[in-house]
């Protein structure tokens, strides 16, 4: 009888402390013994006397439940005993054990990962409070085709001085950096030049010293900064007295006033330090509403909505474009309005993130069901067990109660591990991730990302441990206890939902497949348009000039034209040139121009396109197709009759039907004071910033038709700019050319951003790459667990048919009938599955549809391919099972049957 103890310690679920499982175990014991001593006079067989004295003991006051009841046992201790029997019950089943916990981890860390860097762009951005109450005044020009730009000083004003709306309000300059010559050698730093009330719209404080006082943003008493955190430590070591201290920024003193924590960066990850923006009170004038430059933000009054704040803004629009005075903004369509600041500032990476949230949570799910599947199987194998803890008086609700807390503990275990896996996900995520994709996003495990994690594995937990214990707590137990082996290891409802699972994982693994393969096509058509230009063997550098040293045209046109002479005589470079802005380098720039003898009328927007001012060495070097007249060349300087050029997209639309050569065009409004400059060559239109959709910026989003002219750097003020070298070889080699050429002219001028073309042109493919690439590594984890839970299900229908196969070879089925067999019914899985992933498909993937350019979120043959790589894997899961089936001995199977 000491073996029926132990058996009973075990199964019966009594397990606690040891003197009162002993004392519970012996009152049973001698219950069990006495109905089977009655049950054998009776003439029942020993093992027929032993079931029915089980069922039976289910009707006896001493059942371990009452026992509890009786004795006062606390749930506590009830809770404490069943996660104890459930981490023996892991340690007992090490395979099972490893394959559930990782399956989960792999779920929630990736879960959590993609999670990180959603928390980070758009729910809590680092080195800033609140920001749900942030946002970005934009100005429109729907008539122009800009849909949103920069604001001017006066529109910024408005908002500025609207306190019962707006907390605070501050703009910023990203365009003038710093040139800092402490060291041997000069070096560019990434300036922001802002308003005083800059840190109080990101309720943002410095870690050492103060921020900007009102009296400091005014002309010529700007001259104070402060550090970023990186530049606090790269130039003076942390150095806690550097506050007052003087430092030489473009050959001027500046103070040092103040020092900003590690997380702060705004507006740009790069930012070395931030100085007073002192505008002239004449730049708020109501005449330069239209002169925009500038970028917004303002922070929403507590208890003031978004949209709320939205209808105001559109009031005070609605101000300007009533008044008479100003007929230009409703005839150009003119407008403000308010975005997020988070969808401002990481708008393009809001459709992949989401995309990448709902591939991981579908993920997830996968994991989750594989995870109930093999908690089915292992169940059956237990059927016997339960069915004892049943006969011995355990309710329904207690037997799942139980197995809940047995998978409770496995999913504590995944959700642990799931933590180190997402923090090297993570890792990971960010080396994958393209240059300056993820700006200014600090991506890690933070509070907000560990309650994540804590919530999606409890919802892990209920959703495989439910369905588990469910059909668990459902076992009959006189059926259970039968002698025959077939019918404890499992019914056929719960094979069958097992099926229904495996078929629910291959079906969103295929939604994941489609997903990728959409996003390749896309990508791949994407790669096929041509920008306008040749880019390849195109290196880039850009330069600022200090305005105290290069203060005249003249001093700039010298720099520039004694850099590209020293590089044009360069081994190695075929063309160079210089001019701003660069195509695909993140900025554009655009204005209203006048047509000589075609006088504007009074408040008409006029002709308007972008502007850019660049040599004649410039198309060559990029390859802009000259398609009449010609260049610049060094002839057009100062002095010189002005010319232009422009390209075929602005000669189509405001020289339809005529040749533009010979006209005249001049930069700016009516009032201007600016030369005529003859237009004397047309070349290709060219895209700036993006291959495909419509053009964004730095500046803003405007249609990626809208026509460009050029005037000539050497006829232009030009205090910045970019350098351009063709090579026929490496371009990276040219990198050290274009240091060498600007020491040569002036050794204190630092160069910066030297990218090639290409390189340039792939960044601006980064959101697209980004969620291919990691859509493609969750399809692939998808894939492979639908494989194993596919696997699993076929291996486990293997086991429990080895019977019926011995019969079926015993009667002479051949072995490639039993492997077309088990085949056969994993590719109807399979085909389900494929069905089942067709039809949710054709759902989910139109919300992919803005990031796809020339495909059709219904492609046939993104499908397709998905379906069949999905049925391939199907089948290589099925063979292995399969081939075990092959190898089943007729003899062995039926020795006990």
């Amino acid at each position: 009888m000491s073996t029926l103890r132990a058996w009973l310690l075990r199964v019966g679920g009594l397990f606690g402390k040891e003197r009162r499982d002993r004392d519970l175990a012996d009152e049973m014991e001698s219950h069990l013994q006495m109905h089977i001593e009655d049950n054998l006079r009776e003439g029942m067989s020993p093992g027929e006397a032993r079931r029915q004295a089980l069922i039976k003991l289910g009707g006896v006051e001493q059942t371990k439940e009452n026992y509890r009841e009786r004795r006062g046992i606390s749930w506590v201790e009830t809770l404490l005993q069943d996660v104890r029997f459930g981490l023996r019950m892991l340690r007992k089943n090490p395979g099972f054990t490893a394959v559930a916990v990782i399956t989960l981890a792999l779920g929630i860390g990736a879960n959590t990962a993609v999670f990180s860097v959603m928390n980070a762009l758009f729910l809590h951005p680092p080195g800033i409070r609140h920001p749900d109450r942030l946002v970005a005044l934009r100005v429109k020009y729907d008539k122009l085709g800009l849909k949103s730009i920069v604001v001017s000083a006066p529109d910024f004003a408005q908002v500025r001085d609207s306190k019962k709306i707006f907390a605070a309000a501050a703009i910023v300059n990203t365009d003038n950096d710093f040139n800092y010559t402490a060291d041997a050698f000069p070096e560019r730093l990434k300036g922001a030049e802002v308003s005083s009330g800059w840190f109080d719209v990101l309720e943002a404080k410095p870690i050492l010293g103060r921020v900007f006082a009102p009296e400091e943003d005014q002309p010529n008493a700007n001259h104070e900064v402060v550090l970023a955190y990186g530049a606090w430590l790269r130039w003076f070591g942390a150095n806690r007295n550097v506050v007052g201290r003087q430092i030489q920024l473009n050959e001027e003193s500046y103070k040092i006033i103040g020092v900003m924590g590690p997380e702060f960066h705004w507006p740009d990850p790069q930012t070395d330090l931030w100085a007073p923006l002192g505008l002239p009170p004449g730049d708020f004038d109501i005449n330069n509403t239209f002169n925009e430059d500038y970028v917004a933000l303002a922070r929403l009054q507590p208890g003031i909505s978004f949209a709320q704040a939205n209808a105001y803004t559109q009031i005070l629009a609605n101000r300007v474009i009533e008044n008479p005075a100003a007929s230009f903004a409703k005839n150009a369509g003119w407008g403000m309005f308010l975005t997020p600041l988070m969808d401002f500032v990481f708008g393009d990476l809001r459709a992949p993130v989401l995309i990448l949230t709902g591939a991981v949570a579908l993920v997830l799910l996968i994991a989750c069901a594989n995870i109930a599947g093999l908690l089915l199987a292992k169940g059956a194998g237990r059927s016997k067990e339960v069915a004892v803890r049943a006969a011995l008086g355990a309710s329904r609700a207690r037997l799942i109660v139980q197995a809940l807390s047995e998978n409770a503990v496995l999913g504590v275990t995944g959700i642990l591990l799931g933590f180190f896996v997402a923090d090297y996900g993570i890792k990971a995520l960010l080396i994958a991730t393209p240059k300056l994709l993820l700006p200014g996003a600090a991506v890690h495990l933070d509070g907000y990302v560990l309650l994540f994690t804590a919530v999606i594995g409890i919802v892990a937990v209920l959703f495989f441990g439910v369905i588990a214990a469910w059909h668990l707590s459902r076992i009959d137990p006189y059926n259970a206890l039968q002698e025959s082996g077939r019918s404890a290891t499992g019914s056929r409802g719960r094979q069958q939902f097992r099926s229904f699972l495996v078929v629910g994982e291959m079906a969103l693994g295929l939604v994941l497949l489609v997903g990728t393969g959409l996003l390749l096509k896309s990508l791949a058509r994407i790669g096929e348009v041509n920008p306008g230009f040749q880019p390849h063997g195109v290196m880039t550098a850009g330069l600022a000039l200090p305005q105290s040293q290069y203060n005249t045209p003249q001093k700039q046109r010298a720099f520039f034209s004694g850099v590209l002479d020293h590089l044009s005589h360069t081994s190695g470079i075929t063309a160079v040139g210089a001019g701003f802005p660069l195509p695909f380098s993140g900025g554009n720039n655009s204005a209203s121009f006048q047509i000589e003898g075609r006088p504007a009328a009074p408040g008409s927007p006029g002709p308007h396109g972008d502007n850019r001012v660049v040599t004649g060495g410039y198309f060559t070097a990029l390859g802009i197709p000259i398609l009449r007249g010609r260049i610049f060349t060094d002839a057009d300087r100062l002095g010189s009759e002005p010319v232009a050029v422009i390209d075929e997209n602005l000669a189509v639309q405001y020289w339809p039907n005529q040749d533009p050569i010979g006209q005249k065009i001049r930069n700016g409004g009516t009032n201007t004071k600016n030369l005529w400059a003859t237009i004397v060559g047309v070349v290709g239109h060219i895209r700036f910033n993006r291959l495909a959709g419509e053009e964004s910026s730095s500046g803003g989003t405007q249609s990626s038709a809208k026509g460009a002219y050029y005037f000539s750097l050497y006829q232009q003020s030009a205090p910045y700019g970019f350098f351009v070298a063709k090579t026929n070889g490496d371009p990276a080699a040219l990198a050290g050319y274009i240091r060498e050429a600007v020491r040569d002219v002036d050794a204190n001028q630092p160069v910066h951003d030297l990218n090639t073309m290409d390189s340039l042109i792939a960044n601006s493919l980064g959101p697209q790459r980004f969620a291919t690439t990691l859509l493609a590594v969750f399809a692939s984890l998808a894939i492979l667990l639908a494989a194993i839970g596919l696997y699993g299900l076929m291996s486990y229908s293997v086991t429990q048919r080895t019977n019926e196969i011995g019969i079926r070879m015993a009667l002479g089925a051949q072995r490639a009938e039993v492997l077309r067999m088990v085949l056969r019914q994993g590719a109807t899985i399979a085909f389900a599955g494929v069905v089942a992933g067709v039809i949710v498909g054709l759902v989910l993937t139109r919300l992919m549809q803005s990031l796809l350019y020339g495909v059709s979120a219904a492609d046939p043959l993104s499908f397709a391919g998905a379906a069949v790589l999905l049925v391939l894997v199907a089948l290589i899961a099925c063979y292995i099972p399969a081939r075990k089936a092959m190898r089943v001995d007729p003899m062995v199977a039926l020795r006990y049957e």
